[in-house]
C-alpha cells in the first residue's frame, strides 16, 4: 500500500500533494515495521517480514535518493548560472528576469528537498538543503530554522552546528549565534576563528567583559589574529575613558587622593590598549580605524613618537583626510619638532584653505623657525578669512 502512495507522488504535480502522498507512503512503511517487531502478530505472519523490510528499505532509498538528487541538482543550477546571471545583468530587465527564475528554481529545490523529507525524516542532509535554498534567498530568518532541523538530527556535525551560528548571524540574533558557536568551540576548543566569533557576538549585545575573555583566548590560541589584538585594545581604551570621567569629576570635588587613585587606572588601562593595538596594527598594517585610535591612545598616553608614526601611516592610506595631517603637525609641536611641523599643517590648508586656526599656528611657525616672508602671507590670508 506505501507503493502504491508512491507511485501516486510521483504522477502528481503539486509539491504539496506530492508531499501528503509520500507521508501516506512513510506512515504506511513505519506501519509494517511496527508490525514485524510487534509481539501481537503471529509467528507465521511475520514469516515475510524480512523480505518485505529489504524491499520496503529499497523503495525507501529509491525515492529518498530520486528526491535529493533533483533538489541538489537545482541547487546547483542556482549556484553555478542563475546567480552569476544576476551579478552579470547589464539592466533591470535582464536582473528582474534572472530573479524571477531564481525564485522558480529555488521553490523546485525546495519542493524536491521537502519530499525527500516526507520520504525518510531521519536522514539530515535534505533540511540541511532546504536551509541552503533559503540562504541563496536570503531567506536568513527561514534558513536558520532548517539548519537547526538538520542539526537536531546531526548533533555532532561540525559543518551544521557552524551554518546554524552563522544563519543566526544573518539574522542579526547574536544570542542564538553565540550559543551555537559556543556548542562548536566545546567540540573544537583551540579553534581561534570560533573563539572570536564568539566574541564578536558578545560586543553586539554590548557585552564588552565576556567578548573580552573570548578575545584573549583567541589570542592565545592563533597569536597572529589581528582582530583579536584590536578587539582587546578597543575594550582597554573605553574602560579608559570611564576613569578619565571619575578624574574629572574627583578633581573637581578637590579630592585629589581619589583622583590620582583613578589616574593611576586609568594610565594602566591606556597601557594596555596601547599594547593590544600596537599588537593589532603590526599584524595588519592598514586598519585605518586602529591605526587611529592607536594614534590616539599613544598620544594621550605621551607616547608621542609612537603617536607620530600612526598619523604619518594614515596620512599615506587617507592623503585627502585634513584631520591626519592636523594631528601630525600637532604631534611634531608636542615634541617641539617646529620645522617638521609644518609641512603636514600646509599640506592641511591645501586640503581646507578656510581653517583659520591653522593658518594661525602656521603663522606662529613660521616666525619661530625665522621664515618672515611666509609668517607674513599666512597673516595676510587670515586678515582675509576673518573679513569674510
Amino acid at each position: 500500500k506505501g507503493n502504491i502512495y508512491s507511485e501516486y507522488a510521483g504522477k502528481e504535480n503539486d509539491f504539496n500533494r506530492k508531499i501528503e502522498y509520500f507521508t501516506l507512503a512513510a506512515a504506511n512503511y513505519d506501519s509494517m515495521f511496527a508490525s514485524c517487531k510487534s509481539d501481537d502478530i503471529k509467528k507465521n505472519l511475520k514469516n515475510d517480514c524480512k523480505k518485505f523490510s529489504n524491499v520496503i528499505d529499497s523503495i525507501k532509498v529509491y525515492y529518498w535518493a530520486e528526491n535529493y538528487n533533483i533538489g541538489v541538482k537545482a541547487l546547483g543550477r542556482i549556484d553555478e548560472e542563475i546567480i552569476p546571471r544576476i551579478k552579470e545583468a547589464t539592466d533591470s530587465t535582464e536582473k528582474e528576469a534572472a530573479s524571477a527564475e531564481l525564485k522558480a528554481v529555488a521553490d523546485s529545490a525546495k519542493g524536491y528537498f521537502r519530499l525527500a523529507i516526507a520520504v525518510d525524516p531521519s536522514k539530515y542532509r535534505p533540511y540541511e538543503g532546504v536551509a541552503l535554498t533559503h540562504d541563496r534567498l536570503k531567506e536568513f530568518d527561514s534558513s536558520v530554522v532548517w539548519y537547526r532541523k538538520a542539526t537536531d538530527l546531526e548533533p555532532d556535525s561540525l559543518y551544521l552546528i557552524q551554518n546554524t551560528a552563522y544563519g543566526y548571524i544573518q539574522s542579526n540574533d547574536w544570542s542564538n549565534a553565540a550559543e551555537y558557536f559556543k556548542k562548536l568551540s566545546a567540540k573544537v576548543p583551540d579553534d581561534a576563528g570560533t573563539l572570536l566569533n564568539i566574541a564578536i557576538c558578545f560586543n553586539n549585545m554590548r557585552m564588552f567583559d565576556s567578548a573580552y575573555i573570548y578575545d584573549t583566548r583567541a589570542i592565545k590560541a592563533d597569536s597572529n589574529l589581528s582582530a583579536a589584538y584590536i578587539d582587546v585594545g578597543r575594550y582597554f581604551l573605553i574602560k579608559s575613558q570611564a576613569y578619565s570621567d571619575s578624574i574629572k569629576e574627583a578633581t573637581q570635588a578637590n579630592k585629589t587622593a581619589e583622583a590620582n587613585s583613578y589616574m593611576t587606572v586609568r594610565d594602566n588601562l591606556l597601557d594596555s590598549s596601547s599594547y593590544y593595538l600596537g599588537q593589532g596594527i603590526k599584524l595588519v598594517p592598514e586598519n585605518i580605524e586602529a591605526l587611529e585610535q592607536y594614534g590616539v591612545v599613544t598620544l594621550v598616553n605621551g607616547q608621542y613618537e609612537d603617536a607620530a608614526g600612526a598619523f604619518k601611516r594614515l596620512t599615506e592610506l587617507e592623503p585627502f583626510k585634513k584631520d591626519h595631517w592636523v594631528n601630525l603637525g600637532d604631534i611634531y609641536i608636542q615634541i617641539q619638532k617646529f620645522e617638521e611641523a609644518i609641512a603636514p599643517l600646509e599640506k592641511a590648508t591645501e586640503l581646507d584653505p578656510g581653517d583659520v586656526k591653522v593658518w594661525e599656528v602656521l603663522r606662529d611657525l613660521y616666525s619661530n623657525t625665522n621664515n618672515t616672508a611666509k609668517a607674513n602671507k599666512a597673516q595676510a590670508k587670515i586678515d582675509e578669512l576673518n573679513k569674510l
